[in-house]
């Protein structure tokens, strides 16, 4: 048993094998597929440690952090805010300044994302919660052979009928079209739970989307609040 990129490669049946009973070469096959897919899963985990990969970031840990931070980044434009302030009114004192000194608050900015974060964390938890109740089925030759697998993915029952145990090559090829169409069905429905939990990966792309721009216009905002504040100052008559 071969498997590669989590989908069966190749399946090879003993043809000694067929002297089993239909049973116990089906608890012989699955024990040989969940060992593969282990195996396969340490190695592409493996290799991403070597790819050098980002981990997988937790958001409602990320929110913790935010919300930690938020207080002193709002305290320091806070800072920032009183700084221009006392600069307008000392020029105010010998030049014309009509246009008032723009407020940098990000404190809002933070608990949008921060609130962001924990929505996806919560959504993300539910989602897989949801996802771990998933199934996947795949049927072959005819329906001789079927096989039922679970999330991780591994494999939680395979049926061998005995009008199968005629020809090993035919077994095996039906066995590994049998596992590749149930971890598919699997897949399409841990995709189906996710989404219906929340865990929609366009949505989740536009909420950060729509969050990014409308930083981006408050601080253009700023931006052109400060522009003013300087393009209204003029010597007094």
């Amino acid at each position: 048993m071969v498997v590669a990129d989590g989908r069966v490669a190749s399946c090879r049946v003993n043809p000694r094998a067929l002297a089993l009973t239909p049973e116990e070469l089906a608890g012989h096959v699955l024990v040989a597929v969940n060992e593969a897919l282990d195996d396969d899963r340490d190695d592409r985990a493996g290799q991403d440690d070597q790819d050098g990969r980002p981990p997988v970031i937790d958001p409602l840990a990320l929110a913790g952090q935010f919300r930690e931070v938020r207080d002193d980044v709002a305290a320091r434009a806070a800072g920032i805010t009183v700084a221009i302030e006392d600069s307008a009114w000392r020029l105010r004192q010998e030049m014309e300044v009509s246009a008032a000194v723009p407020r940098l608050d990000l404190g809002p900015a933070f608990d949008r994302l921060a609130g962001m974060l924990e929505v996806m964390g919560q959504v993300a938890v539910a989602a897989d919660r949801a996802a771990a109740e998933a199934s996947g089925e795949g049927v072959a030759a005819g329906g001789l052979v079927r096989v039922v697998c679970r999330p991780a993915p591994r494999l939680d029952s395979v049926t061998i009928r005995p009008r199968a145990m005629g020809n090993a090559a035919e077994l095996g090829d039906a066995l590994m079209a049998a596992v590749n169409l149930a971890l598919d069905d699997l897949a399409a429905e841990v995709r189906e739970r996710r989404r219906a939990a929340g865990a929609d990966p366009e949505r989740i792309a536009a909420r950060i989307a729509e969050l990014r721009e409308q930083g981006v216009a408050e601080m253009r905002a700023f931006g052109q609040a400060m522009s003013d504040l300087m393009g209204s100052i003029k010597p007094r008559e």
